[in-house]
């Protein structure tokens, strides 16, 4: 399991086109994504978007260490403490493992008290279930140039738009006011 604050992603070799596996046609994939010309890298949140929120959190269950992150959490859960399987506690931040976003942001939508930053995939299964189930949704304005682990530098650009997602009404009214991008209520 990889923690949320960062973004180690394992190399695609294959893709599925109708319930097929294909060879990937795409050589490198996203720039934050790994493969034989961008081996697994972690990426972090830049402090930026934080002070957008200007929010301290109760629990970052998803933290590569306080040392390296600029989560302003009282409380935050490693890779050692297991956040997916831990309890949760106050309003959450989480910027998930990107090879089981479904599974985090299941957790905070039962949670109920958070805000969820991910890849702006409004195609996939879990963004549509995440969406309908956030208070609010909010597409970034442009792409957030996300803290390189190695070099703990700015980077290049994603190659996919951010969305986050909020649940509850503190975190719905601290997304709304942060100015980070357009944001909406969904109705399902």
């Amino acid at each position: 399991m990889t923690n949320a604050n960062t973004h180690t992603i394992k190399a695609r070799s294959a893709q599925t086109l109708n319930g097929q596996t294909a060879p990937s046609r795409r050589g490198r994939g996203f720039t934050h994504e790994s493969g034989p010309n961008n081996p697994n890298i972690e990426w972090y949140t830049p402090a930026a978007v934080f002070d957008a929120l200007g929010v301290d959190f109760d629990l970052d269950p998803c933290s590569p260490g306080s040392a390296l992150s600029n989560v302003p959490a009282v409380n935050c859960f490693t890779i050692n403490d297991d956040g997916l399987t831990s309890p949760w506690h106050g309003m959450c931040w989480v910027n998930p493992p990107y090879d089981d976003t479904d599974a985090w942001l299941e957790k905070l939508a039962a949670h109920g008290d958070g805000i969820a930053l991910v890849f702006a995939r409004t195609d996939t299964k879990w963004a549509h279930k995440a969406m309908a189930s956030a208070d609010v949704v909010c597409f970034t304005a442009g792409r957030i140039k996300f803290i390189n682990g190695r070099t703990g530098r700015p980077q290049g650009s994603p190659g996919a738009g951010s969305m986050f997602l909020a649940w509850g009404e503190r975190a719905a009214r601290v997304l709304r006011q942060a100015d980070l991008g357009l944001c909406f209520s969904v109705l399902s």
